[in-house]
């Protein structure tokens, strides 16, 4: 079965998506849409598949964000001026649980990757964000993302360089 990445759209079906996390299923039932349509602060992607192109079986949601400069490690912002810095919150992810393990996930950050990349040419912006659960943060470091020293609540921050991301476009489709 194949499987279509696009954004979300007012008549897609959210109900039955169960990810095993409350907080990612209310917010894709619940918020999604209206940040996406009426409040404009983050932008919803959805994964269907091809023969049931209105349910949804995974999300991301991608957001701008900044960042103070001295929050990032030196060694990322050498050079770079004294105040807050542009970035891209991948705000969340999720995959229904019937779908999990399938590499859906991976398709869903590869095509944050691609559109915070489109997004970073025309915008400027350098590093993509995204505070990840505890037990996600090994699966984010397998694609490059380092953690930020001083996470709070619960959530670990991490980043990706944009130039790392851009390095690695070739294996991401894009170019």
């Amino acid at each position: 079965m194949a499987t279509v990445i696009r954004r979300l759209q007012e008549r897609d079906s959210v109900e039955g998506f169960d990810c095993g996390d409350e907080r990612l299923n209310t917010y894709l039932k619940k918020h999604a849409w209206n940040n996406q349509q009426k409040s404009s602060i983050g932008v919803t992607y959805v994964a269907v598949e091809e023969i049931a192109p209105a349910a949804v079986i995974g999300y991301c949601t991608l957001a701008m964000s900044s960042v103070p400069r001295n929050a990032m490690p030196r060694k990322s912002v050498r050079g770079l001026p004294a105040y807050d810095l542009p970035m891209i919150l991948l705000a969340r992810l999720a995959v229904h649980r019937h779908f999990a393990r399938r590499g859906l996930g991976h398709a869903l950050l590869s095509e944050a990757l691609k559109l915070s990349l489109r997004i970073s040419e025309q915008v400027g912006c350098r590093c993509i964000l995204v505070d990840a659960y505890p037990t996600a943060v090994a699966w984010y470091q397998r694609y490059g993302f380092t953690p930020i020293e001083g996470s709070k609540g619960g959530s670990v921050r991490m980043y990706l360089d944009m130039r790392t991301v851009k390095a690695a476009s070739g294996s991401l489709g894009t170019e």
